[in-house]
């Protein structure tokens, strides 16, 4: 437990830091100093600043996962859910934008792999989500569809090729506040096209 709450410190140490001060501009010997505790002890914990980095990504992530997995499961609207988990995914990256920023260093070629893992698992859980809602969508008879997974497998596929367009002229693989803003009116309106094509004809 002392370890796991050793962990848990000096995430929440990182994120701050990342968040005031930005990822490139923090050095680990800040976060250790912060917390009062040796540099040794911290790399014991993370051995450089990339593992960190996505740790920290991992963990915000996490934080109101459940809550927002109970909104959106008591929505009985599926394409209101839609547009909420649309929302609930722009707030997370408005409300940790200093953290996420970081990306901008990246395009998608060369993503370290410790960001890759992190991506490939974001995935799965978005996946969940929009599967969740077409199942209930399914379930009422309001989409006419066979299977909930792999139509929310498309929808994912659509709606990421959809970003990337609109991203095409951007340099890096994540864009400014205002981007992300514009982008989820846009996407809901490409969302609510996808999903008029699922309904039942009534």
């Amino acid at each position: 437990m002392a370890s796991d709450q050793k962990r848990e410190g000096i995430l929440e140490a990182a994120i701050r830091r990342f968040a005031h001060f930005g990822v490139a501009k923090t050095t680990m010997n800040e976060i250790a100093a912060d917390l009062s505790i040796s540099k040794a002890l911290l790399y014991y914990y993370f051995p450089d600043k990339m593992s960190l980095y996505a740790a920290v990504l991992e963990h915000i992530s996490g934080l109101d996962r459940v809550r927002h997995e109970a909104e959106l499961a008591a929505e009985d609207d599926p394409i209101r859910a839609i547009e909420r988990y649309l929302e609930i995914r722009t707030e997370f990256i408005l409300k940790y934008y200093q953290v996420l920023e970081h990306l901008k260093t990246y395009t998608p070629a060369n993503l370290p792999e410790p960001l890759l893992r992190i991506f490939d698992q974001l995935r799965k859980l978005e996946l969940d989500r929009i599967a969740a809602i077409m199942e209930k969508g399914k379930k009422s008879g309001l989409f006419r569809i066979d299977q909930a997974r792999k139509t929310g497998e498309l929808y994912f596929d659509f709606l990421d090729g959809f970003r990337q367009s609109q991203l095409a002229l951007q340099p890096n693989i994540f864009p400014d506040k205002k981007q992300f803003t514009a982008l989820l009116k846009r996407e809901k309106e490409f969302s609510r096209i996808f999903m008029n094509g699922l309904t039942c004809d009534h």
